[in-house]
């Protein structure tokens, strides 16, 4: 004969569910669960990494692309002003910083006047009618939020052109972003259950899950 559990439905709330239960049942229930706090835990450093990482390839992976546009679209001075900066570049990768796009929209060189204004304007033209398509077809961006990310990063770089000094504060938008992320994290860490006084110790309390429904209705 199986054994019965009774329990009852005592709120609703936003999807949620507030319930009285046997112990036994609940027993049962957090033998289910598989989810340990430890590992909710690394969700929020993995993702201040991810964002602090993606951010810094943003220059890198656009100012390339825009290298072989150039050179397929026969613009040859564009192309051989963006290969001498690559050309000069020390580390083994040879990537493109964003020191290069700085200097690009930075300080007119009166020599290689001609030739900068040039690069500018097509660096406008490449953003506004070939970034995105860079992104689509790119078979190395294999998985579909990444390329999201990629393309949301071109509204980035296209609200740059307004600013007195385009992407002279580029990745401050990451430091700001990586300082409210660290606060995030230190929130979250702090209201950690300390393991020896509630058991189960590496399952995910079920009731945890219902703090929504009672911090906004009672």
């Amino acid at each position: 004969m199986q054994d019965t559990y009774t329990y009852q439905i005592l709120k609703k709330c936003n999807g949620k569910v507030i319930m009285q239960i046997d112990e036994h049942l609940l027993d049962i229930i957090n033998a289910h669960l598989t989810i340990k706090p430890q590992q909710q835990q690394t969700e929020v450093p993995y993702s201040v990494k991810k964002q602090h990482n993606f951010q810094r390839r943003i220059v890198p992976f656009f100012m390339n692309q825009f290298m072989h546009w150039a050179e397929v679209m026969g613009y040859k001075q564009v192309d051989g002003y963006l290969r001498a900066i690559h050309k000069k570049k020390t580390s083994k990768q040879q990537k493109f910083e964003l020191g290069d796009l700085k200097k690009l929209f930075g300080a007119i060189n009166p020599r290689t006047k001609i030739i900068q204004l040039e690069t500018q304007h097509k660096w406008i033209e490449f953003l506004g009618t070939q970034a995105e398509i860079c992104v689509l077809i790119n078979n190395k961006i294999k998985d579909q939020s990444t390329k999201q990310m990629y393309i949301q990063a071109i509204e980035q770089l296209k609200e740059q052109l307004h600013k007195e000094q385009p992407y002279d504060k580029f990745l401050s938008l990451s430091k700001k972003d990586e300082v409210k992320e660290e606060s995030i994290k230190e929130e979250y860490l702090s209201s950690e259950v300390p393991t020896d006084e509630y058991a189960p110790t590496y399952y995910q309390d079920p009731y945890t899950y219902l703090s929504c429904a009672y911090n906004n209705e009672f």
